[in-house]
């Protein structure tokens, strides 16, 4: 719930006194038994249903462990926008995630340090971040975000939940399973595809789409760095640690004379540049698109209806594309340590309330509770054998892929975006159900055996090469000082990427040249050295730290 304001001294003696008799029993606010505080989680990271916590089976435990709940309310339309009137008018939600508007929340105070809190009140936090402990910390030395994901062990993920090159599994069958390796290779079998269905249930077959809304630019930012056999984001030499953008250079200048050439030939979702996210997942989950690149978790809400459906053939599957054999792929996330972004505690709370919440997420970080958010109650969503490993039964598999009963269960509303343990447990049960070999292999259906015999591989990542170290991943993680050129140049340069790519890709292909050349000029005057610089500083810290 939002902060309540101070009761005016207009109000009449009997209506404070009313007001008391109703707060009674500790202030307690419930679901008319006052029995649980209610706070809000406002979460600018995902789109979804909101729902109160305690209507979900794992969360109605929490609440009688703990004595409080949380209504999760959920983005609708501009994230920044949502955020920006938070700043503006200083009522915040008791719990926020603000996504890529963390440092404007944290720069207008609207963020709690949180060290002495969770020193004083929450052990099993403090041990579950103590690896990124001092790189949660700002400049300023305090701690404002708790983030997701902390890694405990990388252990090689069996399906793709990365990013990836994805298309259309009906036409790989159709067309005998190819295996695209090339960017050449993969639009050829989309283009055939398309050619051969120009509609899809009714409505025009959409051969390949894009993703540029709000936050959501990865589609159209990444593909380069990929294409080539880096990771995202940033260029770092293998020999000499030298960091670059690449937004300016060849290898992005071939990745959008690709796009702009399948434009040409009809191939390019007319509305990539203007739909917004909610309509894209629409379209995902339409079955009319034939390949998209991303991360899979990005279009999941979409992907997770299409596996309901009655039609197997409509999922996808995802490969890592190079622009050219001989290319090594570097898809896979390695092993990272991220501190950013995350949810944090905001201003206005009361001391009272403080407490109250950080023994709630300090409750989470136990490590019982991690196994209940990720694997559920034993005999019910698991099983352990005689060795102490964890599995599920095929119907259990099938149980736990259900949305409706993820939804009630509380594997959707306490999961990612809360703290949680990345990896493995020290028993060496994987936290996630899905990297554990027992349930992956178990879980795949006959459709995904029929793709894992055709292309002769035993997991949907075999094809993806294990990740190199890179201590310094994700590189959007590096702390940049506010207000200076390195965070000038990133939100500079993100403005002109979307201003200027669907230039460059939807030209004519006689004008592309001077498209390009445009964009370069203008990026070229951006303070890109000063970003690189911070990269660099952050790069050569991460590597220190490793030895």
């Amino acid at each position: 719930m939002f902060k309540r304001k101070s009761i005016l001294l207009a109000f009449s003696l009997l209506a404070m006194l009313f007001l008391l008799a109703a707060c009674s029993n500790n202030e307690k606010t419930g679901k008319g038994e006052g029995e649980a505080f209610t706070y809000t989680f406002f979460n600018a990271s995902s789109t979804g249903k909101d729902i109160n916590t305690a209507d979900t089976k794992i969360g109605k435990m929490f609440e009688k462990e703990t004595g409080v709940n949380f209504d999760i309310e959920h983005i609708v339309g501009d994230s920044n926008q949502k955020i920006g009137t938070m700043i503006a008018s200083g009522e915040y939600p008791e719990l926020l995630n603000a996504q890529n508007a963390t440092n404007d929340v944290i720069d207008a105070g609207g963020f709690l340090p949180l060290n002495d809190l969770i020193e004083e009140h929450a052990p099993n936090l403090r041990k579950l971040y103590d690896p990124i402990w001092e790189k949660m910390k700002q400049e300023d030395g305090n701690i404002y975000i708790l983030p997701s994901g902390v890694s405990n062990g990388y252990i090689k993920p069996p399906n793709i939940g990365q990013s990836a090159f994805f298309i259309k599994r009906e036409a790989l069958k159709e067309q005998g399973y190819p295996h695209p390796k090339t960017v050449d290779e993969y639009f050829e079998i989309i283009e055939k595809y398309a050619k051969a269905h120009p509609t899809t249930n009714g409505a025009e077959t959409i051969p390949y789409t894009i993703l540029q809304y709000d936050w959501h630019v990865g589609q159209l930012f990444d593909p380069p760095a990929f294409l080539s056999g880096e990771q995202e984001g940033i260029i770092v030499d293998n020999e000499t640690l030298e960091v670059s953008v690449y937004h300016n250079k060849d290898i992005t200048k071939r990745w959008l004379g690709k796009l702009n050439e399948i434009n040409k030939k009809g191939l390019l979702d007319k509305e990539s540049f203007t739909q917004n996210y909610d309509e894209y997942l629409a379209k995902i989950s339409s079955g009319r698109v034939v390949g998209w690149f991303g991360p899979r978790w990005e279009s999941g809400a979409a992907l997770d209806t299409l596996e309901q459906d009655d039609d197997p053939y409509n999922d996808f599957m995802g490969f890592p594309i190079v622009f050219e054999e001989g290319i090594k792929d570097q898809y896979l996330n390695p092993e990272s340590f991220v501190t950013s972004p995350g949810m944090g505690l905001t201003t206005g709370t009361s001391e009272e309330d403080q407490v109250r919440i950080i023994k709630f997420l300090d409750h989470m970080a136990k490590i019982d509770s991690q196994k209940l958010i990720t694997w559920g109650i034993e005999g019910e969503t698991y099983e352990v054998n005689d060795e102490g490993r964890f599995y599920r039964t095929q119907e259990q598999i099938d149980q736990t892929a259900d949305k409706k009963f993820r939804d009630e269960f509380g594997f959707t509303a306490l999961g990612w975006y809360w703290p949680i343990m990345g990896g493995k447990f020290d028993d060496g049960n994987s936290v996630d159900p899905a990297v554990q070999p027992e349930v992956a292999q178990l879980a795949y259906d006959e459709v995904d055996k029929e793709f894992l015999k055709a292309y002769k591989i035993e997991t949907f990542t075999d094809f993806f090469t294990e990740p190199e170290p890179a201590p310094w991943f994700p590189f959007w993680d590096a702390p940049i000082e506010t207000g200076s050129e390195a965070q000038l140049y990133d939100q500079q340069s993100r403005d002109l990427i979307k201003r200027s790519y669907p230039d460059i890709i939807l030209a004519d292909p006689a004008k592309f040249d001077a498209e390009w050349n445009k964009f370069k000029k203008q990026f070229d005057k951006l303070p890109y050295k000063a970003y690189e610089k911070v990269m660099q500083d952050s790069v050569n810290r991460e590597v220190e730290l490793m030895k």
